[in-house]
This record gives structure tokens, sequence and C-alpha cells, in this order.
């Protein structure tokens, strides 16, 4: 038998680097800038999970003074609830603040031109990471003056007169009265059982309005970019829109003045009107009508489209007038 040593014998290892790596300028380039931006992305990850679950808030009530026997209140951002107080002669505001990881904090001061300024310091604050929800009670009689810079505004139960600015937030507002003059910079707008001087502009949202009463002048409804529908509306009215559609329901008005920059334009009167006058620039115009003992003197110009019109209708003797044109579209007036 013969054995075989292996006594003083080795496997022969992989080949290794022969020295240290060498460090290019492009290698030293790319740690430059990989390594801050690692690092970066690994900060900002873990900050946002942190700030995910790290979720704060406090509650505050401010006195808000009645100035010149009104309230103003400027808000800085937030949502606000207008609601009527129980009397007294002080409005309050209360409400919570919500915050992550900064506790922003509140001032308040009275501006030079009359009134409260309220800022919640959200500077800084990663978007969606601080808000305000608040409610203003103000006493009966009343007038109220509230702007919101970032929020939305909710309002009823007044019948002093309201006037109401969202610079970016929506604005619903039922059952009010007096002096009304609501407005938002870029949200929609709703109003339902308004009765008095009512004046609504809508600069980039839509606006719908129901069982509106003007006590004082035509209700005057403009937007800016979004559809117009009104409902029940009693008293004469005034509706441009600058790029939506006009559309009007249940109508009882005297005169009505509606001009559309770029939409249709539909209405339907429940009483006969004894001034109409209609300007579409780039729609159809649809106009329903009741009948009238004498008629309507209907006047059209459609440069682009159709015209079709109940015979029934017309009497060009008859006192209320129909005055229609249309840049674009078709004109139809029809009986109801």
């Amino acid at each position: 038998m013969t054995f075989v040593s292996t006594t003083g014998t080795s496997r022969a290892a992989a080949p290794g680097p022969t020295g240290t790596l060498r460090m290019t300028p492009g290698r030293w380039l790319a740690l430059a800038i990989g390594v801050p931006v690692a690092l970066t992305l690994i900060g900002w990850t873990g900050f946002s999970l942190v700030t995910s679950f790290a979720r704060g808030s406090y509650t505050f009530s401010d006195e808000i003074p009645v100035q010149d026997h009104q309230v103003a209140l400027h808000m800085n951002s937030g949502n606000v609830t207008l609601r009527e107080g129980s009397g007294g002669s002080t409005a309050w505001l209360t409400g919570v603040v919500q915050y992550g990881l900064v506790r922003p904090g509140i001032s308040e001061y009275t501006s030079p031109g009359g009134g409260t300024d309220l800022d919640v310091n959200c500077d800084g604050i990663a978007a969606g990471n601080c808000g305000v929800n608040a409610t203003l009670d103000v006493p009966a009689q009343i007038p109220v003056a509230l702007w919101s810079n970032g929020g939305d505004i909710t309002a009823s139960g007044f019948s002093s007169g309201v006037t109401l600015w969202a610079a970016g937030g929506n604005v619903s507002a039922s059952n009010l009265g007096g002096n009304l003059r609501l407005n938002t910079g870029g949200g929609d707008l709703t109003g339902t059982g308004l009765k008095g001087q009512i004046q609504i502009t809508a600069e980039g949202g839509n606006v719908s309005a129901s069982y509106l009463d003007s006590t004082s002048g035509p209700v005057q409804i403009n937007t800016g970019g979004g559809d117009l529908t009104a409902n029940g509306i009693e008293g004469d009215v005034s509706f441009t829109t600058y790029g939506g559609n006009v559309n009007g329901d249940g109508l009882v008005s005297q005169q009505a003045i509606i001009q559309s920059g770029g939409g249709d334009v539909a209405l339907a009167f429940s009483q006969p009107p004894q001034n109409v006058q209609i300007t579409a620039y780039g729609g159809n115009v649809t106009l329903i009508l009741p009948p009238a003992g004498t008629g309507y003197d209907i006047s059209t110009t459609a440069d682009g489209g159709n015209t079709n019109i109940a015979q029934s209708l017309q009497n060009g003797t008859s006192p209320d007038k129909i005055t229609i044109n249309s840049g674009g579209g078709d004109i139809t007036v029809s009986q109801s």
C-alpha cells in the first residue's frame, strides 16, 4: 500500500487586489455628490416617518372686540365657522390648532384699518402639519366681516349683515339676512336662504345659489371661471360668468341681465319678466318663459348659430322686452 503525503502542500489562492484602491477624480466627485445626497435622503425619510406619527394639538380662546358696532376678524389660515352667540357685547373665537413636531404660536393684534388680526405661525412647517379649526361666536344684531386666507368659511343664522372672504377655500352660507357680501378667491361658494342686498363673487370656483330673496337692488352673482347655478331666486338678478355656464330655474324676476363669456345660458322663469337681456359670447342660449297676456317683444341675434322662437310668445308691441345675443351658439325660446 502506498501513501502519498500532503504535508507542506497548499491550495492555490484566488488572485486578489495587488494594492490600495486608487482614488481617481471621478471617484472623488461621486463621493462628494453621493454621500450628502444619501445622508439627506436618510434624514428626510426619518423625519417624514416621525412627523407622520407625531401629532399634537392645543385649544385656544380669544376675545374679539366689537368696534364701531361691527366684528371684523382677519385670519391668516384655518377653517372658521360663524354662528350667532348668546348675547352681550363681545365676540369669542375658540378653536384647535393641530401640528406635527413643531408647535406653532398664535399672535393677535389690531390692524391699522380696524378689526382684529389673528395669525397662526405655520411658516417653516411642512404642508399638512399645521392647521386651525375655529368657531366665531358673535352677539345677535352685530354685523360681521370675516376673512380667511387659507381655509373654508361656514356661516348660518345671521340677520344683521355679513361679509365673508375666503382667499383659498370654500364658502357655505345659509339663512343670512341684511347686507350680504360673499366672496371666494379660489373655491366654490354655496348660498341658501339668503335675504337682503346680495352680492356673490367667486373668482375661480362654482356658485350654487338657491332660495335667494333680494330686498334691495338686484341679486348680483359673478364667477371668474366656474359655473353659476341659481334656483328659486326672487327679485331682479344680474349674473356674469367669464368662463362657465349659467343655469337658472324658478326665477321670479322683473329685470334680468345675464352675461356669459364662454358658456351656455339656460334660464326658466316662473313668472313673466318685464325685461331680460342675455349675452352669450360663446355658448347656446335656452330660455323658457311662462305665457304672458301681451306676449313678449323678442329680439335675437345669433352670429354663428340657429334661432328657434315659439310663435305663441312673440308680440312686437308688448311692453315686456326679451333681448338675446349669441356670439357662437344657438338660441331657443320656448313656453313653459
